[in-house]
């Protein structure tokens, strides 16, 4: 078990390499993943989108009582908008990230990524970030000068893959070209098939979590490059994103949960305060489950103690109070959890099932879509 105060250290290092090359805001937004336990099996696997504060006090006290256990993830991109949710118009790129694999021979992902990073520093004059992944390869991260949009990412990343053979070009796993995808965050366990591996970071060479800083590596210029498309996005000036007030004017673990609460959600915190006078399970199912878990971040003890509330609420306000079992809603959170499944919308509602969507719209107070 690793001791509190070193954690501290890695929790040092994890702003430092969520802030990137270009030092963003912590209060911009990244999407973390979290599995607490063997990967291979995927289930309990957690995905949300937050501040770095949100971060601290949604995923942190779960690493920290089990850390080698814990197989941490973060977004390639963030968005400075106002959105809880990415969304591909305003993500930007601050580093790009390649992913050489090799389930037959490691060692030959991990030198061709040397050789890449080798080979991509001695061109642009730029630093490389080279991760052994665990157990299969190495990742390589070459930090951005400024950050730039999705269309100029997967021109850079292709342009820069080029510079490797075909035969090694092979090695690299073109999933990663995904404009919202997850990356195994340095420093931390892979923990798979019940066996444990750090994923280190091995270029440049750092002995633990406080040695590492952006600010010694020499960052990619983009416009360095000749690609004539190549038109680098400044997000210092066009930026959209606006400081929730409760983030300033209430610093504490509370106001990061409500500067994380999506506005597009308060008909579903209605529907919890007011109840339903029918229509009860199918609400769990398609909308506050998934809301609960997988928008609110929150355990299942917590979320279980909500729908319960929503249904004494239902029984008070409406006297629709048919039991609905523990268990029943117990292995809905489960469900929901696994799957990773978002809320279904008030759109998909209305044509999926209307008889819901007009009782919540007339609880909720909404106006009809028409």
């Amino acid at each position: 078990m690793v001791s509190s105060v070193r954690l501290e250290g890695f929790l040092i290092f994890l702003e430092e390499w969520f802030r990137g090359p270009t030092r963003i805001s912590l209060v911009s937004k990244r999407e973390f993943g979290l599995l607490v336990g063997d990967m291979s099996s995927r289930s309990g696997f957690k995905r949300d989108s937050m501040v770095f504060e949100g971060f601290k006090l949604v995923y942190w006290p779960l690493v920290k009582r089990r850390f080698y256990e814990s197989n941490l993830f973060m977004s390639v991109g963030y968005w400075e908008t106002g959105d809880l949710e990415p969304v591909l118009e305003s993500m930007y790129y601050d580093r790009l990230t390649y992913d050489f694999d090799s389930e037959e021979n490691p060692q030959l992902a991990i030198s061709t990524a040397r050789e890449f990073s080798s080979i991509v520093k001695d061109k642009y004059g730029c630093d490389v970030v080279l991760v052994k992944s665990g157990f299969k390869g190495a990742h390589v991260y070459i930090p951005l000068k400024q950050p730039i949009s999705w269309e100029d990412y997967q021109i850079l990343w292709k342009t820069l893959l080029k510079l490797l053979s075909e035969e090694k070009k092979q090695l690299c796993d073109y999933n990663m070209l995904q404009w919202n995808r997850l990356s195994r965050i340095p420093m931390t366990i892979n923990y798979k098939d019940s066996k444990r591996s750090w994923a280190w970071i091995i270029q440049p060479s750092v002995k633990g979590w406080l040695d590492f800083k952006w600010s010694t590596l020499e960052p990619l210029d983009p416009s360095s490059l000749p690609v004539a498309k190549i038109k680098v996005a400044l997000p210092s000036l066009q930026r959209r994103y606006v400081e929730p007030p409760e983030l300033v004017a209430q610093p504490s673990g509370q106001a990061m949960l409500q500067a994380n609460r999506p506005r597009r959600y308060e008909w579903v915190e209605k529907i919890i305060e007011r109840g339903l006078p029918d229509g009860r399970k199918r609400f769990i199912l398609c909308v506050l489950s998934a809301y609960l878990v997988n928008v609110k971040g929150l355990g299942e003890d917590e979320a279980l103690e909500v729908v319960k509330e929503f249904l004494e609420n239902s029984c008070r306000n409406y006297n629709n109070c048919g039991k609905v079992y523990e268990s029943f809603i117990r292995g809905d959170l489960v469900r929901v959890r696994s799957k990773g499944i978002k809320p279904t919308s008030l759109e998909k509602l209305k044509e999926k099932d209307p008889e819901l969507y007009k009782l919540i719209a007339q609880v909720a107070s909404l106006k009809t879509l028409s």
